[in-house]
């Protein structure tokens, strides 16, 4: 398989580049232990697998035992299953399987994050699994080397800084949004597709204003037509209004410095025609806005 363009999948900070007509199809738990899988337009698969495990973890037997599962599922389709495991000098174990389908992978420690991650490359016996596996396996990390985590889905490519933690999250075909916390702070990243039928009847400004306007009723702010990088975008800035401040008086005896202030930025990227947003709630002291935008990829 040739190389070709290649597309960033990322969650909860475990990363891989695969081929950008490669699919998302299943994703879920968090820092300490989750999941994803992407699949190509045939019959290949990439899956990753991380878990948090002590330093002392017997790490041929985690793999024995990822192994094993995919023997199960063998012996219950009555067809033959055979694996090796190769030690690296790195301390990493290489493996491949073979059954009515077959399968290359790696698993390793990371002893910066604690994370064991497992990730393998499978498809059906005509597949080219070894050439395609030679240039995807080696781009699995697991952390980034500023401590920024990676997050990419569904065409939605962001770097959140260290501290915050996924809070909430929607995967929609229309709209995603990533909600992260770290202690009174909150970030929001979203993205919208079909950006030329949303903003058909109404500008950017009138319709993010609206968009807003629920969940920012307890600010005070002001909205600015700007340009960011070539695309038409509007900023709001504020803080929070009036007799409204009282709801952060438990923030302030229990002497947490509470989100006061609020910075957003929303534009519509005229080549992947989608609208992205960039929301955080905030003290005074973390001013980390500017650089969340910069590390926000729309094309």
């Amino acid at each position: 398989m040739k190389k070709g363009r290649r597309a960033l999948v990322g969650w909860q900070g475990v990363v891989a580049e695969v081929p950008e007509d490669w699919n998302l199809v299943s994703i879920g738990g968090n820092e300490s232990s989750g999941y994803f899988r992407v699949d190509s337009p045939g019959t290949m698969s990439l899956e990753a697998k991380w878990s948090t495990e002590p330093r002392n973890v017997d790490l041929r037997r985690q793999l024995e035992a990822f192994l094993s599962q995919i023997a199960r599922k063998c012996r219950k389709r009555k067809v033959n299953f055979e694996h090796k495991i190769k030690a690296k000098d790195d301390g990493s174990l290489s493996f491949s399987w073979r059954s009515d389908r077959k399968g290359v992978g790696l698993l390793y420690r990371c002893d910066l994050c604690k994370r064991i991650v497992i990730a393998q490359l499978s498809g059906a016996k005509a597949d080219d699994i070894s050439g395609c596996a030679s240039y995807i396996l080696p781009t699995v990390a697991d952390h980034s080397e500023d401590g920024w985590q990676t997050w990419a889905v569904y065409g939605l490519v962001a770097e959140v800084p260290p501290g915050y933690k996924l809070e909430k999250h929607k995967l929609m075909s229309g709209y995603i949004q990533l909600v992260f916390r770290k202690a009174n702070n909150r970030l929001t990243i979203e993205r919208w597709a079909l950006a030329d039928v949303v903003l058909k009847k109404h500008s950017l400004t009138e319709w993010y204003a609206d968009a807003v306007r629920h969940d920012l009723r307890r600010f005070k702010y002001q909205i600015e037509e700007i340009d960011f990088d070539g695309e038409p975008a509007v900023e709001l800035t504020g803080e929070r209004a009036g007799f409204k401040i009282l709801k952060a008086f438990p923030d302030i005896l229990m002497l947490r410095r509470p989100a006061m202030y609020l910075n957003a930025c929303a534009w519509a990227c005229e080549k992947s025609n989608r609208i992205y947003s960039v929301q955080v709630i905030h003290t005074s002291r973390e001013q980390i806005f500017d650089d969340i935008l910069d590390r926000v990829e729309c094309h």
